[in-house]
């Protein structure tokens, strides 16, 4: 009995050992990622320019009498002032890059100040390469913002400011293709009568390589223009008046629900305020504000195992496999920024599947000795009303995390990185990738992120702290773990409003509904978005 003891309390204090070794890898790893994304730029500001771009085509629609109704949702979506506003977002997104720039700038300074022996040298130096290139990278797209700011001014009447603008471009540019698309601009709306029928191929050439949607329109009318050529700038209407149609009915499906959702939400918000408010005012002498407030959400679960299971199911299941197994064994046989589109939608959705697997494997494994669970552990229960917790909890979470967004905007001013995977939905046109990363984002992060994250971490919590402080705990981590220091506040708010509706329902199908609402919605976004463009 007493060697029975032994042996148990020496695997367990091995098992700590392990474990405390583990987090400290864990720990310095996931500290370093979040670093990594400081001055990384936020999928917002390319959101909001592909959408800007997507307006700027729409604007140039022309509707006929019969469509009149058309015309005037036209106007309530594009604005009066279109012009103006696409300006002041390319000029945010320009100030976004220099900022990124001058970051990048300090970080290298620093990392050349602290090389020391060849080896640590040698490190710094791939550092510096890197840090260089990102930086190229910067200067390049402004160079290419600049070139469109010039052409949004010369659009609004100001053909002096944007000469000005595209000779800066010349005169500050690193790259000699910004210089030559800078210079053929600055001949096509200020020396027309230097372009004629031998000059007009090569620089329509440059036009169609270096620009797209309105931009190109643009600039090609001009050039048509100032040819003479009537019949390429009929042509070039008739075109455009189709993309126009069409990039307006993709805003209209863009824009709408979204306005619809938020709305609703906002009336969801508003009416529950009211009732708590009231329930307040009516509360009984022995009944606290406190008490209402938390009603039906400060019952604990009965958590059967301790602190060191869910020590062992996140540090081992979670962390370690998803951020050091995994990338080791994936990195062995494929290095993912080579991949084509389709072979990286493949890449995702089978890397996360294994992930899921696996750690799902050690919370079986490391929660078995405690079968069976009592009944209100992992339940699904699909007689409940979980789909009206489903849909009302998005429909409330899309106003809060909109707003919570748009203050985290302004603190991290376009920087600390995002999720890569909706860059890549974004640009992606691949259909068979496209659908991979919405199983992956859709459907698998949904059922599994609120498995371990609702069903497993927040009823664990209960032992140790109220209701409350676990739902705001397993949101902040859940906020975490997805690695960006720019999305920790928005989805911990997420993930709050998510622990809410868990605990509210005691049914995983719930949470579980709202957090697939939650990433369709975005995926479809930037496609509609990203196929306007």
């Amino acid at each position: 009995m007493n060697l029975d003891r032994y042996n148990l309390t020496s695997f367990q204090s091995l098992r700590r050992i392990l474990l405390s070794v583990l987090t400290v890898f864990v720990l310095i790893k996931l500290i370093f990622s979040l670093i990594g994304t400081f001055d990384r730029p936020q999928i917002q500001g390319k959101f909001e320019l592909y959408q800007t771009n997507l307006v700027l085509v729409a604007s140039e629609w022309q509707p006929t009498d019969d469509l009149e109704g058309l015309g005037a949702l036209q106007t309530s979506i594009i604005g009066a002032d279109f012009l103006k506003s696409a300006t002041q977002q390319y000029q945010t997104a320009r100030a976004s890059d220099v900022l990124a720039i001058e970051k990048l700038n300090h970080s290298l300074a620093d990392s050349q100040a602290i090389a020391t022996d060849e080896q640590n040298k040698l490190s710094i130096k791939l550092q510096t390469d890197l840090i260089n290139q990102t930086i190229s990278a910067a200067q390049l797209e402004i160079d290419k913002i600049d070139l469109r700011i010039g052409i949004l001014q010369a659009a609004t009447k100001q053909p002096e400011q944007a000469i000005k603008t595209w000779q800066q471009v010349i005169a500050n540019s690193h790259q000699s293709t910004s210089k030559n698309v800078a210079a053929s601009l600055i001949n096509i709306w200020g020396q027309p009568a230097g372009i004629n029928q031998n000059t007009a191929p090569q620089i329509e050439a440059e036009i169609n390589s270096n620009f797209d949607g309105w931009f190109r329109d643009r600039v090609q009318s001009q050039l048509y223009t100032d040819l003479g050529d009537k019949t390429e700038l009929a042509n070039l209407h008739q075109t455009e008046q189709v993309k126009s149609k069409n990039a307006l009915i993709k805003l209209a499906a863009n824009t709408i629900p979204r306005v619809v959702i938020g709305l609703s939400g906002l009336g969801l918000i508003i009416f529950f305020t009211i009732r708590l408010i009231i329930r307040i005012i009516q509360r009984q002498q022995n009944q606290s504000i406190s008490a209402i407030i938390l009603d039906k959400i400060d019952i604990p679960w009965s958590s059967p195992w301790d602190w060191e299971i869910v020590w062992q199911v996140f540090m081992l299941g979670f962390f370690f496999v998803g951020q050091f197994l995994l990338p080791i064994v994936f990195g062995a046989f494929v290095t993912p920024g080579t991949l084509t589109m389709r072979g990286q939608g493949l890449y995702v959705f089978t890397s996360y599947a294994l992930m899921s697997s696996l750690a799902i494997g050690v919370l079986y494994l490391s929660i078995k000795s405690y079968f069976p669970l009592p009944p209100d552990w992992f339940k699904f229960n699909w007689k409940s009303n979980w789909l009206l917790w489903g849909i009302g909890g998005y429909l409330v979470a899309t106003p809060i995390v909109i707003f919570v967004s748009i203050i985290n905007e302004k603190i991290w001013q376009g920087q600390g990185g995002s999720n890569p995977l909706l860059q890549i939905v974004l640009e992606g046109k691949d259909a068979i990738a496209l659908l991979l990363f919405f199983l992956t984002a859709a459907v698998a992060a949904p059922l599994f992120e609120e498995f371990l994250f609702r069903g497993f971490l927040l009823p664990s919590l209960t032992r140790y702290v109220p209701v409350w402080a676990a739902i705001v705990i397993s949101g902040l981590l859940f906020g975490i773990a997805h690695l960006s220091l720019s999305e920790i506040v928005p989805l911990t708010t997420l993930g709050i409003i998510l622990g809410i509706v868990y605990v509210r329902t005691r049914n995983l199908l719930a949470p579980m509904l709202l957090h697939s609402l939650w990433n369709s919605s975005t995926l479809v976004s930037l496609y509609i978005l990203g196929s306007g463009n």
